[in-house]
């Protein structure tokens, strides 16, 4: 007697929506990352990301921060910096704050480790008939020729850094500035800092991507690490082609004397702090020794 075997196809897994996968990412994460260990930062120095978050970035709206004249004008009253006095602006990014500088007949100096807005620094900076000395260089490595009379970091940006390579910094900013040389250095206030962790999700329109070229749905989520005194921000991105991507950044808080004691280590002398350029934030002000 024959008998018929019958092949029976594999029945196919049921389809996951991006929502599911979103929300699935959110519920199988791994225990919480280690600042600066398990995250650092955004690949700032890859062309595509540093061109896309250049580009889209508002940062205005991401920060609330004050408008860029109104915070340069503080910035040099803050440095003591008369016309063509020699500045060093840290962490430049698209040039905003270099720019008014050099307006306003200072002689400057941009670095940013991003393709991208040293890139759009430079153009709009020819377009305006302005010589602004813009480099493309990751800050924790330049090792300064230049004798400069002023220095800053705006945008929170000391926060960027871990506190070992925000000591690093420091120093690297101490040796290029002249006796009495000013800086300042803006940094996210530890005292401001929420230690809840915060999960949301949103669909993002192609325009106003800042990690992908592409409309997506996004989850991102804020883990704060009471111990460390760093958050943890994360999104988790699924595009149309449904493939999730993961992108991260650490951002480090500071008490006031921390601050402070590092740049008394670094040598410089601690004169002031002032409000930052939005809140949350708050500018040190130092005088190299």
């Amino acid at each position: 007697m024959a008998v018929e075997v019958k092949t029976i196809p594999p029945i196919a897994p049921p389809m996951v929506s991006p929502l599911e996968e979103l929300i699935k990412a959110a519920a199988d994460r791994k225990e919480r990352p280690k600042p600066w260990v398990d995250v650092t930062t955004y690949p700032w120095s890859d062309e595509e990301f540093s061109a896309r978050y250049v580009r889209r970035a508002n940062y205005q709206e991401l920060y609330n921060m004050k408008e860029t004249g109104e915070e340069v004008d503080e910035l040099i009253t803050l440095l003591n910096a008369r016309p063509k006095a020699r500045v060093l602006d840290l962490s430049a990014g698209n040039g905003r704050h270099a720019i008014a500088m050099a307006l306003r007949g200072c002689k400057m100096t941009g670095i940013d480790i991003g393709p991208g807005p040293i890139s759009l620094a430079r153009e709009t900076s020819r377009n305006l008939g302005l010589n602004v000395d813009y480099r493309q260089v990751d800050v924790r490595s330049i090792s300064f020729e230049d004798a400069y009379d002023g220095a800053y970091i705006t945008c929170g940006g000391l926060s960027d850094f871990s506190p070992a390579d925000a000591k690093d910094l420091l120093a690297r900013v101490e040796r290029a500035l002249v006796p009495g040389g000013i800086f300042v250095a803006e940094f996210f206030d530890a005292a401001a800092a929420s230690p809840a962790d915060l999960r949301t999700w949103r669909f993002v329109q192609a325009e106003t991507s800042l990690f992908i070229d592409g409309t997506h749905l996004q989850l991102d989520e804020r883990l704060y690490d009471s111990d460390a005194k760093a958050q943890v921000a994360r999104s988790y991105v699924v595009p149309s082609d449904g493939k999730m991507r993961g992108f991260a950044r650490c951002t480090q808080y500071y008490t006031e004397d921390e601050v402070r004691s590092m740049l008394s280590a670094a040598g410089f002398e601690p004169t002031g702090m002032a409000a930052g350029s939005a809140p949350g934030l708050k500018k040190a002000i130092a005088k190299k020794r």
